[in-house]
């Protein structure tokens, strides 16, 4: 047997030398030292019984640091298939499986699946919320043509300047940030007894992972440029796939925009993200046939979805909330003469 003292494997030198010595494979060993380190009573003890069961955990073929790694990505190793020497289960395999998309829902029927944390506290936050905050809805069809053209003429000019890829949810989180500032009450909390204005605009951008959603917050959207927008945008993205997120990160947002644009879905209702008092759903943007001046013309038309505490928002507030936002969409140069 090949005995693999590859420097990945963590391990005491008394039990590096003591497997080299019985020509035993560490990474086969499961560690019992400080982070899953062996040590050399762990070499002892696997040379003492070999055929031993495989843990609760996982499967007997799989390596101490792909062990490790499939917690930490809460990969389900009794569904990886091994690829190392006789089926043995890698890191590469981990990380493989970590990375595979979802499968469909057809593939798990019959098998019960465990929530994550994560899973439970959007559900008992989101439970709260449609439970506690007595949603009303608004919708409104929006002429994107405008907005996508001004996107196309500036997003070289940005890039330039600036070394910062724009996206047009970047121009959606600014106008939203702008219509904020003329409707305190939408961009405020209710705690039961008061009502909380909030003096920063801080627009969060629902992501999507595999364990549910997390709204990382955009912060001073409203005073913030263009740019600096698309680079605080991207950069929380990153890191919330990473999981690397901050608590302020997430906590800090004032008001949530849940786009499903890049989905065949034309709109949807959204459930406010408590403690705040609204959140904006926007679905796909797809070509429309309108009426225009006496003309049939082709636009590109997106629905936008507004879900309100009706605690604080009245529905007149609401609607000149919509309509005030549509309207800066629809006419983008009056928002951005200045793209900082």
């Amino acid at each position: 047997m090949q005995v693999n003292t590859k420097s990945q494997v963590r391990a005491m030198p008394a039990a590096r030398s003591l497997a080299r010595e019985k020509g035993l494979d560490l990474a086969a060993i499961s560690g019992s030292g400080p982070e899953g380190c062996i040590l050399k009573k762990d070499v002892e003890a696997y040379r003492a019984a070999p055929a031993a069961a495989p843990a609760a955990s996982g499967p007997a073929k799989v390596t101490s640091l792909a062990r490790k790694l499939a917690q930490q990505k809460g990969v389900d190793l009794t569904t990886v298939q091994g690829s190392g020497p006789r089926g043995r289960v890698t890191k590469a395999d981990v990380l493989r499986a970590a990375a595979a998309p979802a499968p469909a829902g057809g593939a798990l029927a019959g098998k019960k699946v465990a929530a994550t944390s994560m899973r439970k506290t959007i559900a008992r936050r989101l439970s709260a919320s449609a439970f506690t905050a007595p949603h009303i809805y608004f919708f409104s069809d929006v002429k994107m043509d405008s907005l996508l053209a001004l996107y196309k003429d500036i997003k070289q000019e940005v890039l330039e300047r600036h070394g910062v890829k724009i996206s047009v949810n970047d121009l959606l989180i600014k106008a939203v940030a702008l219509t904020l500032e003329e409707f305190p009450n939408v961009n405020a909390s209710f705690d039961g007894e008061n009502i909380e204005l909030w003096e920063d605009v801080n627009v969060g951008l629902a992501v999507a992972l595999d364990e549910g959603l997390i709204v990382p917050a955009i912060a001073s959207a409203n005073i913030a440029s263009l740019w600096e927008i698309a680079s605080q945008r991207a950069d929380l993205v990153d890191r919330a796939r990473d999981r690397k997120l901050s608590a302020d990160e997430i906590g800090r947002g004032t008001f949530t925009i849940s786009s499903l644009a890049q989905y065949e879905i034309t709109h949807f209702t959204a459930i406010i993200n408590p403690p705040q008092s609204a959140i904006l759903s926007v679905g796909k943007t797809q070509e429309k046939v309108v009426a225009e001046n006496g003309q049939v013309v082709v636009r590109q038309v997106a629905t936008l979805g507004l879900s309100v505490d009706h605690r604080i928002i009245d529905g007149a507030v609401a609607a000149q909330f919509l309509t005030s936002l549509k309207k800066k969409l629809e006419r983008p140069a009056l928002m951005f003469m200045e793209l900082g």
